[in-house]
């Protein structure tokens, strides 16, 4: 008895996958494991971060002045400032033009308070700035736009996480710690020269006053993670449950970035930390303003998204930036010009702050 001519065509369809055809199955498989958030927004960056120890720990030395810049480097074109820069957009995405444009004024005003107050009290704002990025730091990484997290929790989770990453670098690295903070005063001496106000000394910090404000925050982190994992004890219920293998997860995570910024100098620990993880971590609910969170669409392309966003701010943030450069920095100097990103961090990161916590209580009006 034979098949019919059709039912050949049906069985031989039906047999057991050849080699040909099993390696398009599995390289399929491959694309779309590459293709999924978790793998680029979520393992990558400790991957990144691993290596960084890694090679910290081969060299086993300082990091070098020429290497502990380049995080700040890169992130003036790539992720780091563009995360900032997408204000304006993300702006324009949930408010009317006239109302965008209000609240952007206020932003660019915040903005420009913040660079007066730098000019006439550098000290102040550096003490102000290591406060905000305790918070920001932590609480960004905690709420992402969840307004319904309360405040305790969310200044709990601050002090957890934002003590680890600013408190580590200053215990672990005083001098260093210090040094950086002279140089970013002396960047204010020729706006004080034009201002006519006196020339203060550079070193408003002693590594002393460092390395104890240092300690300090390592101690507020560590009575919060110990309040973090003992309010979710005992654990019976699944929802508990969750949390604690959640809060063992974040723990796991800034552990990561402790030992990093201890075996790093404290330019490149916060600096790795502040692009492959923090502003990194961010591109997908950024993008979501961008692109319906629907769209399938591959990580890199919300990547794109993002930056293309950035443009209006980030290009006369770039033409200031580099203006700034050449008249500070007689060399020109790679590290002046991480630097002086350093300082634009510094001025935008309240305005920036201050403009998404308004936002996460507004309802979007377009």
């Amino acid at each position: 008895m034979t098949a019919s001519h059709g039912n050949v065509e049906m069985l031989a369809t039906d047999q057991p996958t050849s080699p040909k055809v099993l390696f398009p199955s599995t390289f399929r498989e491959l694309t779309s494991l590459m293709s999924q958030k978790t793998l680029w927004f979520s393992w990558l960056p400790l991957v990144l971060i691993s290596t960084a120890i890694a090679g910290s720990l081969y060299w086993a030395q300082d990091t070098p002045k020429s290497i502990e810049v380049i995080p700040w480097l890169v992130a003036l074109f790539f992720v780091g400032m563009p995360h900032g820069a997408a204000d304006l957009a993300v702006l324009q995405s949930k408010k009317k033009r006239a109302e965008a444009l209000t609240a952007f004024f206020f932003y660019l005003l915040c903005m420009g308070i913040i660079s007066i107050t730098y000019v006439v009290a550098p000290g102040m704002s550096l003490v102000g700035f290591i406060i905000l990025s305790l918070w920001h730091f932590g609480n960004t990484e905690t709420s992402s736009g969840n307004v319904s997290i309360g405040l305790y929790k969310r200044l709990v989770a601050s002090c957890a996480k934002g003590g680890i990453v600013v408190g580590m670098p200053l215990a672990a690295w005083p001098n260093a710690t210090a040094s950086v903070s002279t140089e970013l005063i002396d960047l204010t001496r020729p706006a004080r020269a034009v201002f006519g106000l006196p020339l203060l000394d550079s070193q408003l910090f002693s590594p002393t006053q460092v390395l104890l404000t240092g300690l300090v925050l390592l101690s507020f982190a560590l009575c919060s993670w110990l309040i973090i994992f003992l309010h979710s004890f005992p654990y019976k219920q699944p929802k508990e449950k969750k949390q604690i293998r959640q809060s063992m997860n974040d723990f796991f995570q800034y552990s990561l970035i402790g030992i990093l910024e201890f075996v790093a100098s404290p330019l490149f620990g916060i600096g790795i930390y502040f692009l492959v993880f923090h502003s990194w971590k961010q591109m997908p609910l950024l993008a979501n303003h961008f692109i319906p969170p629907t769209t399938a669409a591959h990580p890199m392309r919300l990547v794109f998204a993002v930056h293309k966003a950035a443009l209006p701010l980030l290009i006369p943030t770039w033409i200031l930036l580099l203006l700034g450069w050449w008249s500070l920095s007689s060399g020109l100097h790679l590290r002046d010009l991480a630097l002086l990103s350093l300082l634009v961090y510094l001025i935008v990161t309240p305005a920036h702050e201050i403009l998404c916590s308004w936002l996460s209580t507004q309802q979007e009006t377009t």
